[in-house]
């Protein structure tokens, strides 16, 4: 048993790179990015840099002068220690800011858990001692609506 529970953590680790990859290498990919978009905000403040200083600045803060490979590990590298920059909007660490709100959802996930559980099991007592019946088909259709549907629909 503990060999299955490290060989699935071990995959989960393994596709968690590769999204990463993938993700990364789109965003990267854009045709415009956001570091300009704020490159080009900061320079319209009044008494600021150049547009193309603050460009080459945060340019190289983010890692994006650098290759797509090296600025991806430059990026993992500072994800593994849990440094995921600051907020532009908020003008907060990321990791704070995620710290407030974490548990809003936390409780939103939780009441949602619950209403899950008192929803879905008297469903399934019905379903089960109407088999066959259109009650139970009812159920059926809609337990696979509440399972297709994105969680934020409801």
């Amino acid at each position: 048993m503990g060999k299955y529970v490290v060989k699935r953590l071990l995959l989960c680790l393994l596709l968690l790179f590769f999204a990463s990859i993938i993700i990364y290498a789109i965003m990267r990919c854009l045709p415009t990015s956001y570091v300009e978009t704020q490159a080009l905000l900061l320079s319209s403040l009044p008494g600021a840099k150049s547009y193309t200083e603050w460009l080459a600045q945060l340019n190289a803060m983010y890692g994006m002068d650098v290759g797509i490979i090296r600025g991806y590990f430059m990026w993992l590298g500072n994800a593994v220690q849990g440094n995921f920059g600051d907020s532009w909007q908020f003008n907060v660490p990321v990791t704070e800011k995620f710290s407030e709100v974490i548990w809003d959802s936390f409780a939103l996930g939780a009441i949602s858990f619950v209403l899950q559980i008192f929803i879905s099991i008297p469903l399934g007592i019905i379903a089960a001692r109407k088999q066959y019946s259109r009650t139970d088909y009812a159920v059926t259709v809609f337990a696979l609506l509440g399972i297709s549907l994105p969680t934020f629909f409801f």
